[in-house]
Order: structure tokens, then sequence, then C-alpha cells
């Protein structure tokens, strides 16, 4: 399984991958161009080697490997329970009201504010205030990301219920999520194509190669190798890369290779 936080063990593999379309020459050249950003040195590779087909191969490494993503929230004993049961299910507005009335409940206010708590289910739900976000299994490809830089998952539990928290109490209502269940961390293994295509669920990597984009994923993991041939040193963990993979279907537990609790910031 390829963890892209990891590049001490996949970036000799990626190298492998890439040996035919980036030559000696081609690597040297990145190496000392002395690049300002990560997307720098990709550019600079981009300029001495063939664009498309290192794209191309890498698409292929990855398709041909499992890949690791993340997913982040607060659980109780009785969410770990479930999901080693049912797997990471999409979220279902009307599902969350049990948390959002346990931890909310606590308020000074909640008797005056609970009324409105159906209401706001449908307004973030299927009314789709806030952005669309029922129906959905969301993951990172970065769990140093996950963990230390959007980490606001791990400290108050789901986007959704954050902003129906924040509708009926404001930052109290925020706030009071994160005493409601524990940081974890669930370790998410998936079929290279379908990393791919959870990371493409608007534009497909077709079309975002005929606007001349690097297709996401492949687009991190190029960046990050080409970074570390300039400087041997870079870890892809200290970029809080933020590159998400959503699916509308369950992830069952045959996907969860770990779940762990973990600090809001390790």
């Amino acid at each position: 399984m390829i963890d892209y936080d990891d590049i001490d063990v996949w970036g000799s593999c990626l190298s492998e991958a890439l040996v035919d379309v980036v030559t000696p020459f081609a690597r040297a050249s990145v190496a000392s161009s002395n690049p300002t950003y990560i997307e720098d040195a990709r550019d600079h590779l981009f300029s001495v080697a063939d664009r498309e087909q290192i794209i191309a191969a890498t698409l292929e490494w990855l398709k041909a490997n499992t890949i690791a993503a993340y997913h982040g929230t607060r659980l109780t004993d009785m969410d770990v329970a479930s999901i080693g049961r049912v797997g990471l299910v999409p979220l279902v507005a009307t599902a969350r009201k049990a948390r959002l009335s346990r931890a909310l409940g606590r308020h000074r206010d909640w008797p005056k504010v609970e009324p409105r708590l159906d209401t706001a289910l449908r307004e973030y739900g299927s009314g789709n205030k806030g952005g669309r976000r029922e129906g959905q299994v969301h993951l990172t490809l970065s769990r140093a990301g996950l963990v230390h830089g959007f980490n606001h998952y791990l400290l108050q539990g789901s986007e959704f219920d954050q902003h129906v928290a924040h509708s009926l109490l404001g930052k109290e209502g925020q706030d009071l999520l994160s005493n409601d269940g524990a940081p974890f961390v669930i370790q998410v293994e998936l079929d290279g194509e379908q990393a791919l295509v959870g990371a493409h669920p608007h534009f497909s990597i077709e079309d975002l190669m005929r606007m001349g984009e690097v297709p996401n994923v492949v687009r991190e993991f190029i960046e990050a190798w080409s970074y570390r041939l300039f400087d041997a040193t870079y870890q892809p963990s200290t970029a809080q890369t933020d590159c998400g993979i959503w699916f509308r279907d369950a992830l069952s537990p045959d996907f969860i290779r770990a779940m762990s609790p973990c600090g809001s910031a390790e």
C-alpha cells in the first residue's frame, strides 16, 4: 500500500516507474534547479522531460497499487463499534440528530433552540446550505495534513455537525462538539483506480488533462517526487497536503486498515 506521507518507501518505486521517461539528465537538471516552491520543481521537470508521458506513467503506477487514504472525526465507543460492523457510510442528515442533541444539550439555551434542530438538519442536509455533503463519504490523501493542517474534523467532528451547531448556538455550539467523543483517524486502503475516481468527483481525469491540468493525486505524487530530487531530505508530511477523495457509496469494513485514537495535533 502506498502512503503519500512515506516518500522514503514509495519514492524509489515511482523512480522505477519513471525510469524510461525521466532521463538522468532531466533528474540532474531538477536537482540543480533551486525551486522556490514544490510546484516549481514539477514545472521544471515538465520542461526537461515529456509532461504527458510522466503523467501517464504515474497514473499507471498508481492504478497498479493500492493507496492509503484517511478519514478524521470524533467518535464514541458506539461509533467505533458501528464502523467496525458497517464501515464508513455516507452522511445522512437526520442520522446526525442524536449526536448533535447529545453534544449541544449541555448548553444552557438548548431548550430554546432545540425546536430549530430539525429545520437546521434539512437546511444543511438536503438543502445543501453551506455546501453539498449529504450522501458522501470523505477521505484525504495525507494523514499529516489531516492531523496538523485541517484538524477541525478531529477537534469537532464532521463539517456538517459544525455547520449545524454554529447555526444554532454560534461558536459555543461548535465548542461543545469538542467535548463529545474522542478524535480518531481512520486509515482506508483503496484500489489505485478507485482512489483516482474518488479524487475526481466533478471532472474526470481525461477532462482535466484536456484542460491542461495534472490530475488530482497524480499531481501530489509528482510534485513530492520532483522536489525530492532537489532536496533529498524532503518529507511530504511537512506540506499539510489537502487532497480530497470522496464517494457516494459506503466503504465496508474490508477497506479499513486502522482506526486509531489520536490527539487533535500530534
